[in-house]
C-alpha cells in the first residue's frame, strides 16, 4: 500500500443549511475533551448487550491530550457485508468503536469489541493529526494508486467550482489522503471541511469548522476516467474551532489488531 498520497480540492459556494447536524452530532464529553458524534459509533448499551460474545481492546499512549480513537473491524465493513435485511440492532453492532479515555487521554479501552481485526484511527485534536492504519482493499495494487487513477477519483469526490452539487456537496474543502485500488475497484480516505458559513437547524451561525473523514468505496465506470461511488463509511464529524485539516499519518502497525473473546492490551501506540 501506498501511505502517503494527497490532493486537494479546493471550492467556494454559497452558505447551506447543516440539515440534520444538531439532531446527529450531539457532542459528548470524555477525559480527552470534546469528541465526534456518538451516532457515527456503536452504542455502549448495544454492545453490552453482546458482551459475552466479545473481547475487548487497550491502548495506550505516553502523554496525555484531546483524542479520538476509533477501532474500525474488518469483517461488517459495507463493502463486504450488505446492511440489506439487517435489523437495527445488528447495523449498530456492524458500526466501528470508539474508546473510553481515561488517565487524561493516555489509556484508550474498547470494552467490547466483537471478535474481529481491527484497524485503529486516532485524531488527536490538539495537534490535528490523524493517525490510521486503515486496510481499505483487502487485494490492491499500490502501483496503480497513482495518477491518472487518483485524479480520476479525486474528480468523482469533488464539488464542482461554482456549483452546490456532486458528492457530499455540503463541503467545500477536499483532501485525499490515501487512494487504494486493484485497477476497477477503489477506496480513498477523504478528509472534507466546510469553511464557507454555515447554518444550524435553528437559523443559528455556525461558529466553528465541520470536519469530516470517510472512506468512500467505488467501481470503475463504463465511460473513460469514470468512478461510480459505492458505499460509504464515515468515521468522524464534528464542529472544531481548527479551519485546517488533520495532518495525515499512516502507521501499518495499527492495522489489523486482532481481538478474539479477552481482552487485549496492545501497549502504547505511536511513540507519544
Amino acid at each position: 500500500m501506498k501511505p502517503l498520497v494527497q490532493i486537494t480540492l479546493r471550492f467556494m459556494a454559497p452558505a447551506l443549511l447543516l440539515a440534520g447536524l444538531t439532531a446527529g452530532t450531539a457532542a459528548a464529553q470524555d477525559e480527552g475533551g470534546k469528541i465526534a458524534g456518538n451516532y457515527l459509533y456503536a452504542r455502549p448499551e448495544a454492545a453490552a448487550d453482546r458482551a459475552a460474545e466479545a473481547g475487548g481492546l487497550t491502548v495506550r499512549f505516553s502523554t496525555p491530550g484531546k483524542r479520538l480513537v476509533v477501532a474500525f473491524g474488518w469483517k461488517y465493513r459495507k463493502d463486504r457485508m450488505s446492511r440489506s435485511g439487517s435489523t437495527e440492532a445488528q447495523r449498530e453492532w456492524f458500526k466501528p468503536y470508539r474508546a473510553k479515555l481515561a488517565d487524561e487521554g493516555k489509556t484508550a479501552v474498547f470494552a467490547v469489541l466483537p471478535p474481529d481485526f481491527y484497524d485503529i484511527i486516532v485524531f488527536d485534536l490538539d495537534a490535528m493529526v490523524m493517525h490510521e492504519g486503515i486496510e481499505m482493499l483487502s487485494d490492491d495494487n499500490p502501483e496503480l494508486a497513482g495518477n491518472p487513477l487518483l485524479g480520476e477519483v479525486s474528480k468523482t469526490l469533488s464539488r464542482p467550482d461554482g456549483r452546490i452539487s456532486g458528492v457530499d456537496a455540503f463541503f467545500n474543502e477536499k483532501l485525499v489522503d490515501r487512494l487504494e485500488t486493484d485497477g476497477f475497484r477503489a477506496a480513498a480516505l477523504l478528509q472534507q471541511m466546510r469553511t464557507d458559513k454555515a447554518f444550524a437547524e435553528s437559523g443559528d451561525t455556525i461558529k466553528g469548522c465541520i470536519h469530516s473523514v470517510d472512506i468512500f468505496w467505488l467501481l470503475k465506470g463504463k465511460q473513460e476516467g469514470g468512478w461510480q461511488v459505492m458505499n460509504r463509511q464515515q468515521i468522524f464529524r464534528e464542529e472544531l474551532t481548527s479551519r485546517e485539516l488533520f495532518r495525515h499519518q499512516f502507521h501499518k502497525e495499527m492495522q489489523g489488531l486482532r481481538v478474539g473473546m479477552q481482552m487485549k492490551d496492545v501497549g502504547t501506540l505511536l511513540g507519544k
